[in-house]
């Protein structure tokens, strides 16, 4: 116990009187002090490694980083295709979607949708009869496109879209009107319309829907990203599943790829609005006549993405990782190209750095699957 020093003139007994009461306390003191328990201290969990936050269920992922008024879709494996049509009717429109004759007997539906390159030409824009001012879009998994078909949207139906591409002067140049006529008179095509539908008397409406039926039959094939969604969480490299968060979080890709074919269906405008011939393409606006929609064109899925360049709905970027540093700066129009109407509110300055811009590459390239190969048909 510490000793105590009072002035000299102090009373006695007021010196004695304080000298208790701090004897008092100091006894006090230490009598609570060896009752009272100090509260134990957690300890410290190690943070989980990315890897670790990611093995589990993709509802259990860090939180992506959504912009304002979107419709939430998390990403996810690929689904089965859910068509089911009558392999017949599949098999009568596989040969017209390649025979010439389905046009003007110069271009076919294969011509600019190549099953060995993922169902595009790879070419800037596609190469029918003329050139034309927009890129061929891929046909994997048309499917869950329906109702918003071709790049601005316009074809509600199948067959609307597949007539277009038929009829157009610059596609096939072909004639829908005359088709079934032209088709009756080949016995081959006779026993194969009668086999997908019971009966010999053609219609167009009937040649449209089997090319739709075969349209509608080509999937993409599985991919590390599913695998890894599935729980092999081991398909995805670290640089993958880097950029497998960027994409979600600080890229902010997430906002326009959702869902399991990395597309929202909704139409954006990112510039770029002039084409290879000089003229501004109004994009969605030719579908609806708004102006609000001017320059905007239907979200790209991602599936095989890095296999189908060139870029954008006019093929103006060459390659992916071009278009990932256009998209990270806030897609700054490049020389000759302008943009047309209001640029989407969703395109902004990310500055992401040159790393993280190759793991976003490389997560884009876990959405690849093999082509599955194709036999061309023996045509009638």
């Amino acid at each position: 116990m510490p000793r105590i020093f009072l002035p000299a003139y102090f009373p006695y007994h007021g010196r004695q009187l304080i000298a208790a009461c701090f004897v008092a306390l100091t006894l006090c003191n230490c009598s609570k002090n060896a009752s009272v328990q100090e509260e134990p201290i957690a300890p410290t969990l190690p943070e989980e490694t990315l890897r670790q936050q990611y093995s589990k269920s993709a509802t259990q992922w860090p939180a992506a980083t959504w912009y304002n008024n979107i419709q939430i879709r998390e990403l996810a494996a690929i689904p089965e295709n859910p068509s089911k049509d009558k392999a017949e009717l599949v098999a009568l429109g596989k040969a017209l979607f390649f025979d010439p004759r389905t046009g003007n007997g110069m271009k076919t539906c294969a011509s600019c949708h190549h099953p060995d390159t993922y169902w595009i030409d790879q070419k800037t824009t596609a190469d029918g009869i003329a050139l034309h001012h927009r890129n061929t879009p891929s046909m994997e998994n048309v499917w869950y496109l329906e109702g918003k078909l071709f790049h601005d949207g316009r074809a509600k139906t199948y067959r609307e879209q597949i007539a277009e591409a038929i009829n157009s002067p610059i596609e096939m140049g072909g004639n829908t009107a005359a088709l079934s006529a032209k088709l009756q008179a080949i016995p081959g095509y006779l026993r194969l319309y009668e086999a997908a539908y019971s009966s010999q008397t053609m219609t167009v409406e009937g040649l449209l829907d089997a090319i739709a039926a075969y349209s509608r039959s080509i999937s993409s094939g599985e991919t590390a990203f599913d695998r890894f969604i599935k729980g092999d969480y081991q398909a995805l490299n670290d640089a993958q599943l880097e950029g497998l968060h960027l994409f979600r979080t600080k890229g902010k890709c997430i906002n326009c790829h959702n869902g399991a074919f990395f597309t929202d269906l909704d139409f954006h405008n990112l510039g770029y609005a002039v084409t290879s011939k000089g003229a501004l393409d109004n994009g969605r606006f030719e579908a609806t006549g708004l102006e609000t929609d001017k320059g905007k064109f239907r979200t790209p899925g991602l599936r095989n993405v890095v296999h189908t360049a060139p870029y954008l709905h006019n093929g103006s970027i060459a390659s992916l990782s071009e278009l990932i540093n256009l998209l990270s700066q806030g897609m700054p129009q490049k020389i000759g190209q302008q943009i047309n109407g209001t640029l989407s509110p969703h395109i902004q300055n990310v500055r992401l750095s040159s790393k993280e811009q190759e793991n976003i590459l490389a997560f884009l390239e876990s959405l690849s699957s093999v082509p599955t190969k194709t036999e061309r048909p023996v045509l009638p």
